[in-house]
């Protein structure tokens, strides 16, 4: 038998046989954007862990489509996984339902819709970050602010909104509404926010931006429009990138432990494909922020 193996280069199906054991030592990790740096490492660090306890990740990218999301849902709640990582702009209620009612681990990472909130959570405090982000620019004497944000919907975009709301009505500052511009992701909806901002008759004189991807396209904005940062605008971001600190100016961003983020995904699925279903509670990791050329005071 085991000549006969070897003659015909025989290679066991390692679906099938996952399956007779009851697993499909896969874990699925559902994302709106691959390509964001954020993700890609995210999924990363939860590849490591999931490498360690000789499973595999199957990632689907949805494009921030919520139907698509649906469908990628739908096809993980039918066992094709055995765990679900998500971390994904829209709630997808029921489809995260029926993984729960179908007893596949699950977990959010950076964001969770409330309704699902015994649903575990590893995450950063977006609010207290972005507060503390906006404070900065605030001691640097700027008064008149403005933001770029994600949908009004996405948990992270209104928790970031709130913590740069908070900064200014704890510095004194009345917030000018249209210089706070809602619904934007990728690039496209970083550039097309900035020439909103860029257009106003009054500029603020810095713009604290929801992510990366929305930071990239707001400085297409400003190099199109010519204008100078820091001296004309100082931009201050959510979510650095390995790029960030070799542009000109160097844009000063807060850093997610984005790797370590995934990691911790990880240790909760296989800590609840053990068995172990305690420690429902959020995993909240730090932050870092990094002061670069991109701030500097207001006239400077």
């Amino acid at each position: 038998m085991l000549r006969a193996v070897e003659e015909l280069d025989y290679v066991s199906h390692g679906v099938a046989a996952s399956l007779s054991r009851g697993r499909t030592k896969l874990v699925g990790l559902l994302v709106s954007d691959i390509a964001n740096p954020f993700t890609a490492q995210v999924a990363r660090g939860l590849e490591d862990e999931a490498v360690r306890h000789g499973y595999q990740v199957l990632i689907a990218s949805s494009d921030f489509d919520s139907e698509r999301e649906a469908q990628v849902l739908a096809s993980f709640a039918r066992r094709t996984v055995d765990a679900v990582a998500l971390l994904s702009s829209s709630g997808v209620g029921e489809g995260v339902a029926r993984l729960v009612r179908n007893g596949i681990p699950t977990v959010f990472v950076d964001r969770r819709p409330p309704e699902l909130g015994d649903i575990p959570l590893v995450r950063t405090d977006s609010l207290g970050a972005a507060r503390e982000a906006v404070r900065y620019l605030i001691d640097l004497g700027h008064t008149d602010l403005g933001m770029i944000s994600g949908p009004a919907g996405m948990p992270t975009a209104a928790q970031r909104l709130a913590g740069f709301r908070e900064a200014c009505q704890s510095a004194g500052l009345t917030v000018r509404p249209e210089c706070v511009r809602e619904g934007f992701l990728g690039t496209q909806g970083g550039y097309e926010a900035m020439c909103e901002v860029l257009d106003l008759g009054s500029r603020p004189t810095a713009v604290f931006s929801f992510n990366n991807m929305l930071a990239i396209g707001a400085l297409q904005a400003v190099r199109e429009r010519g204008v100078r940062i820091p001296a004309d605008l100082s931009l201050v971001t959510f979510d650095d990138t390995d790029l960030f600190p070799f542009v000109d100016p160097p844009i000063t961003a807060i850093e997610q432990p984005a790797h370590d983020i995934g990691t911790q995904a990880g240790r909760v699925l296989f800590a609840r494909l053990d068995g172990d279903e305690t420690g429902g509670e959020d995993v909240v990791l730090p932050t870092k922020f990094h002061v670069r050329g991109s701030c500097d005071r207001p006239g400077r």
